[in-house]
């Protein structure tokens, strides 16, 4: 029988929006950060390691789904973003400094607020069951724009 909060995942997972996926590996990474920062602070460099591969696992898939043609100047500010991020890991690793996961995880928290956001705003069904229209979304994880529906 699978842990329930592995099938809980698991189930989120299906049932995300483009979006929602797009939030959820946000989450993840904040979530590695804030980690890391506490092994730092607390000198475990077994798990800030381990955390701080995690950081960097997931903002590797975030820059690989960067569609840089249709995405625009959103993808390349977020492959912007994406490289400053592994830079800021690697300091606070090779530092072991608190303060440069910090202020990745301010900006990563603003970021995953706006795509939050844009995730509340697109809704797949109007109060009447019908199709509403839907909002500009990325294009499945790739980083680019496009009105689906």
């Amino acid at each position: 029988m699978k842990h329930p909060a592995s099938a809980y995942r698991q189930f989120s997972v299906q049932g995300a929006t483009p979006l929602g996926l797009v939030v959820m590996l946000y989450d993840g990474a904040i979530t590695a950060l804030q980690r890391a920062e506490a092994a730092i602070e607390a000198h475990n460099i077994q798990d800030k390691c381990t955390h701080l591969n995690r950081a960097l696992a997931i903002v590797a898939q975030l820059d690989g789904t960067l569609d840089l043609v249709q995405g625009g100047e959103v993808a390349q500010t977020l492959k912007s973003l994406y490289a400053y991020a592994r830079t800021q890991i690697l300091k606070g690793n090779i530092e072991n400094s608190p303060q440069a996961l910090r202020s990745l995880i301010q900006n990563f928290a603003t970021v995953r607020e706006a795509w939050s956001q844009a995730d509340h705003a697109v809704s797949p069904c109007s109060a009447d069951g019908t199709d509403s229209p839907r909002a500009p979304s990325p294009n499945t994880e790739r980083g680019s724009w496009q009105v689906s529906g």
